[in-house]
Formats: structure tokens, sequence, C-alpha cells
């Protein structure tokens, strides 16, 4: 097949200037009975899913009959569709798929509905338009316009093809997070109109819906503190009741490490209010004794210490207690607190690199003497708390801290000696020389 043969009556009719209508009422040409025969013709090819035999009469219809019925774009819809599905030769399937959208065109152009038949557009652009870039733009403007028309009415299944179509045109941030707001906010429509309904299954299906379009611009932005303080805090602000975009604030705030700031403190008290998560709880704790507000953290953990059931949990309350005497000040009473989880998590990595950071802090505490051999030799005792903890990079700077051959010389020491750490500390350690790179 030519694909010049397949666009000659279809492009005939798109120059042609036709005042549409509804198509709900048969509407003959002037040559009924010719029509008859083309359109008995194509209803009798696509009853018996004969769609090649269907084309002549589509064409027919369509450059002399535009609006004769929707039925035509019905059965001319489902033989282009149908037909490009199961074609093998990529020039043809191609002719096939552009045959289709431009179906759509003529429905829209010839019998309105314009809402109607994009959505039903949208849903074949991602099915032929979102499998490769060479597309991605057509994709892309056929569901912009999809959702510009239907607002909050777009159909469930175009949401996680608005999202394909963003990911795969490789566009700038500002217009990714554009449409991508855009997308959330139909989805926070159809939730709300879910829970108004009681309806628990589409609230479900849209929360999973949500995920994925995460999932998917987490690859396509990077999610760090500049991106949190740029698109979804102030979103946040301007809807503090909205919990998607609280807990969007204060997943971000968590996993690049931002600074706590006021913003972050409100997502994460409003997720608290609403649900009491042990994730979050455990995070507004940390957050609060960081900022030395012990009375705020300590109610915290009042909260959650009846439910803590696992030794990780219970592990963790522990943590914050010693959290709390750290900043306090009462170094070998937070150490006490830390050596109790210690004993009874030994897996918790996180008890290990609280010990590194309470020796590091010490080290000018330590000493008589700063910058000597005699002050190096707590960060040999807490390169051995990083490394049980895993934090390579405590544990790169704590090893760059280390003695220096001239160092021990001044003290006339040898690496290998066991010596005690003055002070609180009251460890003893094997001396080791620094590695120059």
């Amino acid at each position: 097949m030519k694909r010049e043969n397949v666009f000659l009556a279809l492009m005939l009719s798109v120059l042609t200037i036709n005042s549409w209508a509804q198509c709900t009422e048969y509407k003959w040409p002037q040559d009924q009975p010719k029509a008859e025969k083309y359109s008995d013709a194509f209803r009798e090819a696509v009853k018996n899913h004969d769609y090649k035999s269907a084309i002549p009469g589509i064409q027919w219809m369509i450059a002399n009959a535009p609006q004769w019925h929707s039925d035509l774009y019905v059965a001319a819809l489902e033989t282009y569709d149908n037909l490009a599905e199961k074609e093998l030769d990529p020039g043809t399937k191609e002719g096939y798929v552009d045959s289709l959208f431009i179906i759509y065109d003529l429905r829209i152009k010839n019998c309105g509905e314009e809402e109607y038949v994009l959505n039903r557009k949208a849903y074949s652009a991602r099915k032929y338009y979102n499998t490769d870039k060479a597309n991605a733009a057509k994709s892309l403007a056929i569901f912009d316009k999809t959702f510009e028309v239907s607002g909050n009415n777009v159909l469930d299944n175009n949401l996680i093809g608005y999202i394909d179509a963003i990911r795969l045109n490789e566009l700038p941030e500002d217009q990714i997070m554009t449409r991508y707001n855009k997308l959330m906010e139909v989805i926070d429509s159809k939730i709300k109109k879910a829970q108004q309904q009681n309806n628990k299954g589409d609230i479900g299906k849209y929360k999973k819906v949500i995920n994925y379009i995460d999932n998917r611009i987490e690859k396509m932005v990077k999610m760090d503190c500049d991106f949190l303080n740029k698109y979804v805090a102030p979103a946040y602000k301007a809807n503090p009741s909205d919990l998607r975009l609280a807990s969007k604030v204060f997943s971000i705030g968590v996993e690049a490490k931002c600074p706590n700031d006021p913003t972050w403190f409100a997502a994460a008290e409003a997720l608290h209010k609403s649900a009491s998560d042990f994730s979050v709880v455990k995070e507004l704790a940390v957050a609060y004794v960081k900022n030395k507000e012990f009375d705020k953290g300590t109610a915290l953990l009042a909260e959650v210490q009846a439910k803590a059931k696992t030794p990780a949990e219970k592990g963790w309350i522990g943590i914050i207690n010693g959290d709390i005497e750290f900043q306090k000040g009462n170094k070998a009473k937070a150490r006490d607190l830390y050596k109790k989880v210690w004993a009874t998590v030994p897996e918790s990595q996180d008890v290990y690199e609280r010990i590194g950071d309470l020796y590091v802090s010490s080290a000018t505490e330590c000493t008589k003497v700063p910058g000597s051999a005699e002050e190096k030799l707590i960060y040999i005792a807490a390169f051995q708390m990083y490394v049980k903890s895993g934090n390579r990079d405590k544990m790169k700077m704590a090893l760059s801290e280390y003695p220096t051959v001239d160092d021990l010389e001044k003290e006339n020491w040898k690496s290998g000696e066991s010596k005690k750490i003055a002070c609180w500390i009251d460890e003893t350690v094997t001396v080791k020389v620094r590695k120059d790179d």
C-alpha cells in the first residue's frame, strides 16, 4: 500500500470547510444511493473485521459526506487502529497511524465533541507515539491540548500517558514542572471527588497513579534543595492543607538533607497531625532536637514510646535521647545512651555514626596542645566508629586528621603503640599514621 493512497481522500476533506454538528442524525449527500452503497460496504467490512476492505467506503464517505453520522468516524477509527496495530511493515504501519490521527481531527472538525474525541486521541497517542522519540513532540502536543480542553474531566487513562509524553521530550525543568503541576491538579480534583463519593477504590487507584508519576518525575528533574525551594515549597505554602504537597516537601527535605526551615516543619507537623506515621515522627523529632527545641522533641518521643514495637524502633528512641544529651553538652551521658542502643541493636549503623560524631566534637576539649598527636588520637577512635556506620565521607574525613610522622616524632611515639585518650572518652587506641596522597 502506498501512503499517498491512504491520504488522498482524507486530505481532500481536510481542505474543505464545514460547520460542525453533533452528527447524531444521518445527513445524506445529494447522491444518496451511491453513499448508501459505500456506507453499507464499509459497515459490512468492519463487522467482519475485514478492515482493508473498509477503507474505500470510509474514504469516499469522508470526502463526500463528512457530516453523515458519527458512525463514520467510529468505524474509521476502529479500522485504522486495528490495521496499525497488526501491521508489521514500518512504512505501512506509519501510514495507518497517520491516517488514524487525521480521522480524529476530521471528527472534531465535522462533528464537534472536542473534549470527548481529544481524550481518545490522547489515548492513541500514548499507544503509538509514546513508544519512540521521533513522535515525542506530536504526542506532547496532543496531550497538552487534551488537558487544556478537558481540565479536570480528562480521562483517567490519560494521566499516565501525559507524564510519559513529558518524559519522552526532554524538556527544560520549568516546562516539566508546569505540566506536572497541571497534571497533579487534575488528579487532586479527582481524588476530592472520589472522597466526596466515598469511592475508596478510585482513591486507591489515583494514589497508585501519583506514585507512578512521582517515580517518573524523579528521573526528569533533580530533587534537591533548590528544586524544593523553587517549586514544591511555594506550592505548599499557597495550599497548606494539601497533604500530598506536604508529603513532597517532607520527603525531599529528608532525602536531600535540606535545612529544616519553617515550611518543612509546617509540612511535617501537618503530616503528623493527619496520621502519626513513625517515620514522620522520627524525622520531626530529630529536626527539633537539632534545633535545640528539646521540649517538642521530647514530647514526640513520649508519644511514640508506647508504640515502639521492634528493637529498631526502640533503639531509635534511645538514639534521639542520646542526641538530646549530645546537644545539651552532656557527652558522656550521650555516649552511655548510644551504647545501650549498641548493645540491643548492634546492627544499627546510626548509633556508631553518632558516637564517632561525639568523639570528633571533643577533639579540642581533650588535649592541652591543639593540633598535637594527642588531639589526633580522637580521630583514630572516631574512624573505628565510622567504619561500623558505613559512612565513607566521615571515614575519609577522620583519616585526613590522623597524626603525621612529624606529630609522632614530637611526642616520641611509634605507630602501632597503644595510647589512652584523655578526658571523658577514656578509650585506648592503636596509634596510626596519616597516609598522604
